[in-house]
C-alpha cells in the first residue's frame, strides 16, 4: 500500500493523532514558560533540605546549652522541693525501734493531749480534744505516718492559736491525699490538708497567719487557702479558715526531671 492509499484510508486517524500531538506540544510549551520558574525554586529547595538533612542538627554548642538548661532546672526543683517539703520533729515520725507503729501512734497522739489541752484550757481556748484526729486509730503504716505528720501541724498551730491571743478553734480536720487509697495512685506531689475554722480578734487572727510563716521551728507552713469572714453580731471577731499542706513531692517526678 502507497502513502496516497494510506492517507485516504487513514486520514481521519492520521488528523486526530497530529492535532492530538500539536496540543501536547503547545499545552507543554504553557506549562513550561508558565511553571519553570516554580518548578526550579521547588526543586532546588529539595536539594537544600537533603543537604541540610545530611548534616548534624545539634553541635556540642546546643549539647552544652541543654545541659546546663537541665541542670539548672534540676536545682530550681531542690530548692522548690526544700522549701516545701515538711520535715516533722522528734516524735512525730515512726522509729523502726520504737516498736509498732499503732503504739507509737497512740502514744504520740495521748502526750500531745495530755500536754497540749491543760495549756489551751489555761488561756481558755476552746478546741476538740480529738485534735482533728480520726475516732478510728489508722493501722496501715502509711496512714500512721501521715496522721502523725499533720498532728505535728495541728500541735504547732494550736500552739500559735493560744500565744497569739485567738479564742477558739471551732474545727480541725485531717484530709489525706485521696490517692494514698485509691487504684490511681499517687501523682507527682502528694498533699495531706489540714483545715482548721477559727475565730478571734482580728488582730489575734493576723497575728496568727503571721505566725505560721515564721514557725519557731522548721519552715513556714505551707498554706494552701486563707478566707477571712467577718464574724455575725461581733464587730471584734472574725473567722478564718485556713488549710496547711504537707506537701510530699515523690521520685517519679524527680526522675521527669532528670
Amino acid at each position: 500500500m502507497d502513502l496516497g492509499e494510506y492517507w485516504q484510508e487513514n486520514k481521519r486517524f492520521v488528523t486526530s493523532v497530529a492535532l492530538g500531538l500539536v496540543g501536547f506540544l503547545v499545552a507543554a510549551s504553557v506549562i513550561d514558560s508558565t511553571f519553570a520558574d516554580d518548578i526550579g525554586a521547588t526543586s532546588r529547595r529539595v536539594s537544600r533540605l537533603k543537604s541540610d538533612l545530611a548534616k548534624p542538627m545539634f553541635d556540642a554548642t546546643d549539647l552544652a546549652a541543654v545541659t546546663a538548661e537541665n541542670e539548672a532546672l534540676r536545682e530550681a526543683v531542690g530548692r522548690l522541693e526544700e522549701a516545701t517539703a515538711f520535715v516533722p520533729r522528734d516524735g512525730f515520725s515512726v522509729d523502726a525501734g520504737l516498736g509498732s507503729p499503732s503504739n507509737q501512734y497512740l502514744r504520740t497522739l495521748a502526750e500531745v493531749r495530755e500536754e497540749l489541752l491543760p495549756r489551751v484550757n489555761r488561756a481558755n481556748v476552746r478546741v476538740d480534744p480529738g485534735v482533728g484526729m480520726p475516732e478510728l486509730s489508722p493501722t496501715r503504716g502509711d496512714e500512721i505516718l501521715r496522721y502523725l505528720e499533720a498532728l505535728d501541724v495541728v500541735e504547732t498551730v494550736v500552739r500559735m492559736v493560744v500565744d497569739s491571743g485567738v479564742r477558739r478553734i471551732d474545727d480541725i480536720q485531717v484530709k489525706l491525699d485521696p490517692g494514698l487509697s485509691s487504684r490511681s495512685g499517687l501523682g507527682r506531689v502528694e498533699r495531706t490538708r489540714v483545715v482548721f475554722e477559727l475565730a478571734g480578734p482580728s488582730r489575734s487572727v493576723t497575728n496568727l497567719l503571721a505566725r505560721t510563716q515564721r514557725p519557731p521551728s522548721g519552715n513556714a507552713l505551707l498554706l494552701e487557702d486563707v478566707e477571712l469572714i467577718p464574724a455575725r453580731n461581733k464587730e471584734d471577731e472574725v473567722r478564718l479558715e485556713m488549710t496547711v499542706v504537707i506537701a510530699r513531692l515523690h521520685e517519679d517526678a524527680q526522675q521527669e526531671v532528670e
